[in-house]
């Protein structure tokens, strides 16, 4: 009998081939690498073959309930592909004119997506808002079609090219494809559709190449904490921006972090990892728990932002509305002080290269940064590891940092 592990060990060959696992139950495994479900019985003395769905979608134990199920309408005297057949034509008359992918793309939503964040909620609404109910909302989701996706997939880009700075698109069309294939399987699995259309048109767009982070150079150190010292825009902004050239954190870390973070007598910041249990904002990129240990320069920058805005959610809060600072808000400081081509993941790969360089420890480094631990285990419990060695060389880095002021 198959076991998911030897499900997930099988790989394809030029030919397609089956693997039996129980009465009739058998995987399906393509060349494309696709792994289907089959059910082989005979009905009335004729052999025939029923697709069930798709694995992983359709788990080994789904499977195997879907395998009794056909076994049981046997025993009654039913062909299990007819009685298929029935089921979609009484799903389609039952829901008539209440199937276009609008409808169940909400459905989905709510049936599917109700444990996930609210940004990925917001940007689930957003991409459909925007790019995808334009275009197929009001169309039957039985009748959307490769070709559909595809002019989804063209337009995005070229709305994404046409506004400055926002890249070049990619990244947006493949998160739309993905989100309309969600659907579709959504669709396939109850009933309202056939197939899944984004599967034809799965390779016309590849994630573009990552651009790595670079360390500042000399030049470019001294113009940014000489700039930062005497930066003539939001307070704010410029305490932000010091706070991630300090921590060596992301962006998006120095954004989201919170009052509840903060332990000023112990002169550290806590990032707890997330669960859905807790449903607390997730902050980290690899949603484990970091500590970051506070030089004299983050405290006091911490403890100017608590007597102005201790009564916010944010640390650094947006400057004209509730809520935290927007991605753009950092970016347009870096470009005001004449650093267009630097990013904040430039920071932290100047702090990597400028501390091994002066011979601190690798791990002291990769932890402050907050690498990920290839052992899963490990790193679930060194949440404090190296804290008395990393709060010296943080110290260190602070000064390093001010150093470069002129």
């Amino acid at each position: 009998m198959l076991s998911d592990s030897k499900i997930k060990s099988l790989k394809p060959s030029e030919k397609t081939y089956r693997i039996s696992d129980h009465e009739g139950l058998c995987i399906e495994i393509k060349p494309t690498g696709v792994k289907l479900w089959r059910y082989r019985y005979r009905f009335l003395g004729k052999a025939s073959m029923l697709g069930l769905g798709e694995y992983p979608e359709l788990s080994l134990a789904e499977a195997r309930k879907l395998k009794d199920e056909m076994k049981a309408l046997l025993k009654a005297g039913t062909d299990p592909a007819q009685h298929r057949k029935d089921q979609k034509q009484e799903a389609i008359y039952k829901n008539a004119n209440k199937n276009t992918f609008e409808i169940l793309a909400s459905e989905y939503k709510e049936r599917r997506l109700s444990h996930k964040s609210e940004k990925y909620l917001a940007q689930y609404d957003s991409r459909m808002k925007i790019d995808i109910f334009p275009q197929i909302g009001k169309k039957d989701v039985k009748d959307v079609t490769s070709a559909d996706v595809l002019r989804i997939i063209e337009n995005t880009i070229k709305r994404v090219t046409s506004q400055k700075n926002h890249g070049t698109g990619e990244v947006t069309a493949i998160l739309n494809r993905q989100f309309i294939s969600a659907v579709m399987c959504y669709a396939v699995s109850t009933l309202r559709a056939e197939y899944d259309p984004t599967y034809a048109v799965r390779k016309v767009i590849e994630r573009p190449d990552i651009e790595h982070a670079r360390p500042l150079n000399k030049s470019e150190q001294i113009k940014l904490r000489t700039k930062l010292e005497n930066y003539k825009g939001s307070e704010t902004v410029r305490n932000a921006g010091l706070t991630m050239m300090y921590t060596m954190l992301r962006t998006i870390e120095i954004r989201r972090m919170k009052w509840e973070h903060i332990d000023f007598d112990e002169r550290i910041i806590t990032f707890s990892a997330t669960s859905r249990k807790n449903k607390t904002e997730r902050v980290m990129k690899k949603n484990r728990t970091h500590i970051v240990p506070m030089s004299d320069q983050v405290h006091d920058l911490l403890m100017h932002q608590k007597k102005n805005y201790e009564s916010r959610e944010y640390v650094f809060p947006a400057i004209y509305q509730d809520g935290m600072l927007s991605p753009a808000t950092l970016n347009r400081m870096l470009e005001y002080i004449g650093l267009v081509n630097v990013t904040g993941h430039d920071f932290r790969a100047t702090a990597s290269t400028l501390l091994n360089e002066k011979g601190y420890d690798s791990d002291w480094i990769e932890k402050q940064l907050a690498h990920s631990d290839d052992d899963k285990t490990r790193a679930s419990y060194n949440h404090a590891r190296y804290l008395d060695d990393r709060r010296k060389m943080m110290q260190d880095w602070a000064d390093i940092v001010d150093s470069w002021i002129e």
